[in-house]
């Protein structure tokens, strides 16, 4: 028996197994209306995202009617949105919110229910 086809598939089979992971894309948590409150110091804040598989998020801030629209961007990690002035990120534990009117530190996302 020939090993070398057999490593070439092996090898086929393992570059496709990599390429499907490295696409499998990272969701921000949200409840079943795609939407997430966070409390932090300095403020609270709404998130609403376009779908289950966002594209865009929406920022509110309790006290505040300017929405922050910003697009889907890369991140090296976790989810990121941002736009040249303001960026949301989470990767689900921790979040980062950058740009906007308040100052916000240490927020945490308030449990459904």
């Amino acid at each position: 028996m020939n090993a070398v086809p057999v490593v070439v598939s092996i090898l086929a089979l393992s570059a496709m197994a990599g390429q499907a992971v490295a696409q499998t894309t990272t969701q921000p948590p949200m409840n079943d209306f795609y939407q997430a409150f966070y409390n932090c110091e300095g403020g609270a804040f709404l998130v609403t995202y376009d779908t289950d598989t966002p594209m865009k998020a929406t920022l509110m801030f309790a006290g505040n009617n300017k929405p922050y629209v910003l697009p889907r961007t890369k991140a090296p990690s976790g989810v990121q949105f941002s736009t040249e002035a303001t960026r949301f990120w989470t990767d689900g534990k921790t979040v980062t919110v950058t740009g906007t009117a308040q100052q916000l530190k240490n927020c945490k996302m308030k449990p459904a229910g």
